[in-house]
């Protein structure tokens, strides 16, 4: 996939779809303090973990993005 990083045709999806590969993260977006999944409220533990199979599921990958980018390699 790294060979689409920067193939003009594919950048704005690479850097949306594949930061972290792609070198598009910042330094700060991959602190601990900012690339966090998100609290399960009812457990207090992340759901992330046993969700992984859904990170490259185009269909569920804005929901991913927005609670689980540590563990979908958002960040």
């Amino acid at each position: 996939m790294k060979a689409y990083c920067n193939n003009p045709a594919y950048v704005s999806v690479m850097k949306d779809q594949c930061p972290k590969t792609c070198g598009y993260c910042s330094s700060s977006a991959t602190t601990a303090g900012t690339c966090q999944d998100k609290i399960n409220p009812s457990t207090g533990r992340s759901d992330c973990p046993g969700m992984a199979a859904y990170c490259n599921n185009p269909v569920y990958h804005d929901v991913m993005k927005d609670q689980c980018p540590k563990t979908c390699g958002y960040c």
